[in-house]
């Protein structure tokens, strides 16, 4: 009973999510025509409801992008003016009535303003702090975000008895590669490299470029078996797809399992030394540490993760 209500709340929450603009749309709609109703009947008139419509503008801060700030700018100028054709009565000279309903209108141009820079601002400070965490070239994260991100995956993974796994992936004679053509060439081969590994892993594994031609991927609730098979894919995958003129690209790869005493350095060095390991063996490889023979792997990956990775 419970697997069947699953998809059923994924597909609740999905249609929630793809109608909150919409559902945001109609409440302010209603909102509007509500403050335009009593704009009609109260001899107040702009006074009350044009202080409405400034908030509402405001309140646009909350809907994403800048559309609905304009929508909601608009409704609010062209319920103000309609306001005044349609009033049946007026207690102040029509003179204050058509100064009050364009100083109310003066306001909600400059409401519309300010929420339009706040939303930029808003924007441009998300770009930088994404910006600071992506690798430009790859558009994967960078050795900062790797470094940020492995400590919480460590902490978490021992707290709740979780296996986690990382990956050290090499781009093989990259300095060769880049002395032989240029660094545009080089840049292509990482980018390239970086997208077959993208193809090969799970969303909930997590893609690094560390610098250069090096990359980490953590593979959360995998142990190292699992790991390896993927390691085993992404170099075969590699070595068949990407190539220049003249050779082929591959890839070196060593891989670890968290144990229950480590570090994020102990952890990471390894990585790094089952990475070497593969480069002793003739490159091309994926070594583990400690190597494959030796584990008996007690898998705790939960089922809806244990699908496979690849076609």
């Amino acid at each position: 009973m419970r697997s069947q209500s699953l998809p059923i709340v994924a597909q609740l929450k999905l249609l929630l999510k793809e109608n909150t603009e919409r559902a945001s749309y109609l409440v302010v709609s209603i909102v509007m025509l509500v403050f335009f109703v009593s704009d009609l009947m109260s001899p107040l008139g702009a006074a009350a409801a044009g202080t409405s419509y400034v908030l509402i503008v405001c309140g646009s801060l909350w809907i994403k992008g800048n559309t609905g700030t304009y929508v909601i700018a608009a409704m609010g100028i062209l319920l103000t003016t309609l306001g005044f054709f349609l009033s049946s009565a007026f207690v102040s000279s029509l003179e204050v009535v058509i100064t009050d309903r364009i100083l109310t209108i003066l306001l909600l141009i400059i409401a519309t303003i300010m929420v339009l820079r706040i939303k930029k601002a808003d924007n441009d400070i998300s770009n930088l702090t994404m910006q600071s965490v992506i690798d430009p070239l790859t558009q994967a994260k960078n050795s900062r975000a790797f470094g940020q991100e492995i400590e919480n995956e460590i902490a978490r993974d021992k707290r709740y008895h979780r296996s986690l796994s990382i990956a050290i992936i090499d781009i093989d004679h990259l300095k060769m590669i880049n002395e032989d053509y240029d660094s545009d060439q080089g840049d292509h081969v990482i980018q390239r490299v970086a997208e077959e590994i993208e193809n090969n892993i799970r969303r909930c594994d997590i893609l690094y470029r560390l610098g250069g031609g090096k990359f980490a991927v953590l593979f959360a609730e995998t142990g190292v078996l699992e790991a390896k098979r993927v390691g085993d894919v992404v170099c075969k995958k590699i070595f068949s797809k990407i190539g220049l003129s003249d050779r082929k690209i591959t890839v070196s790869v060593g891989i670890a399992a968290l144990s229950a005493e480590d570090n994020k350095r102990v952890f990471c060095q390894r990585a790094e030394e089952a990475l070497l390991q593969a480069k002793r063996n003739g490159r091309n490889k994926v070594s583990t540490l400690p190597p494959i023979n030796n584990i008996k792997e007690t898998s705790r990956v939960a089922a809806i993760l244990s699908r496979s990775r690849f076609n």
